[in-house]
């Protein structure tokens, strides 16, 4: 688990470890204390799982995956794979095995990808970053590093995971949120954040982590479910929005640029790309939880099931001067 922060070494002298130690050790103490995680970890030290051998690995296509050198041991990869269900975004196919995720992510990288410009040697972070789909179709790119940030056990151990089987160098994991951007001052070229922005508490303040972990002169691509009406305007639910609990805010894209202004960035550009639709979000065997379909209104689509406007997808990108 902790070689997905292996990547990190080499920069130890620009990352302020006092801030960002603390956080992962709290992260490690949670998986390998914690019984729910139990059968992950004796399904990941297995015979069969460490014999696994990769021969060819596939970044480049909208599913991430790999060539096994046998396919012998796919039952026991399943049953590791399964220990950490559910899994959001994807898909991925590892050998015979195919992970068909809740999210049909290459239909958000097909939206996003044009927004990023040059990505070979860049330093990238993904904030936000489930398991790290976006992180391995990055690293196709050759970047100088991609790195993921996600507080969420499960995506560590998924990554982890998937990490094992494709080996790509340069990508890592941090298992905390966009709060440990804070240990990363001037670092990053890019950042990422994509589906967080309406999960925090203090949108502006997170913006502002965005702006500090950027080099003078990086971009950061914003992207978010949104209302779709114009102006700056912020939605707040009274209790749930698509039956989410921790969605507190739900901004127009025209609040997520003015959330940026107020930060600090320049040259911002809004992108709106519609409606979230059933077939890029959707119930699957590997992830068996309510979805889209039932966070709508079953009698009027363009409402969540609350009454609210539905979710609609945007992107702003900036950069910080």
């Amino acid at each position: 688990m902790l070689s997905t922060l292996r990547p990190l070494k080499k920069y130890r002298s620009e990352i302020d470890l006092h801030l960002l130690s603390p956080e992962i050790r709290k992260a490690w103490r949670s998986v390998s204390h914690t019984s729910h995680w139990g059968p992950f970890r004796s399904l990941k030290h297995s015979a069969a799982i460490q014999a696994i051998r990769t021969t060819s690995v596939s970044l480049d296509g909208d599913v991430v995956g790999a060539h096994l050198a046998s396919d012998a041991d796919t039952a026991a990869l399943e049953s590791l794979c399964r220990t950490v269900l559910p899994w959001r975004v994807g898909p991925y196919s590892l050998g015979n095995l195919s992970i068909d995720s809740e999210w049909q992510s290459w239909m958000k990288w097909g939206r996003v990808a044009p927004l990023l410009g040059p990505i070979t040697g860049k330093r990238i972070a993904d904030v936000g970053c489930s398991n790290g789909y976006f992180l391995f179709r990055l690293a196709h790119q050759q970047p100088e590093l991609a790195l993921g940030f996600d507080p969420i056990d499960r995506c560590w151990l998924q990554f982890s995971i998937l990490q094992s089987i494709l080996r790509v160098p340069l990508v890592g994991f941090v298992p905390t949120g966009i709060a440990s951007l804070d240990a990363f001052p001037n670092f990053f070229d890019l950042i990422l954040c994509m589906g967080v922005i309406y999960h925090q508490r203090d949108p502006f303040l997170a913006c502002k982590k965005l702006f500090h972990g950027l080099k003078p002169g990086g971009k950061v691509v914003l992207e978010s479910l949104v209302i779709d009406m114009p102006g700056s305007h912020l939605l707040i639910p009274e209790e749930r929005y698509a039956k989410m609990r921790n969605a507190w805010i739900i901004p127009t894209a025209d609040a997520l640029a003015a959330l940026l202004k107020r930060a600090g960035f320049k040259d911002i550009e809004v992108h709106r790309f519609g409606p979230l639709t059933t077939t890029e979000q959707r119930r699957t065997d590997w992830a068996r939880f309510e979805s889209l379909a039932d966070f709508l209104d079953p009698n009027d689509p363009s409402k969540t099931i609350e009454g609210y406007p539905a979710p609609h997808s945007a992107a702003v990108v900036a950069s910080k001067p």
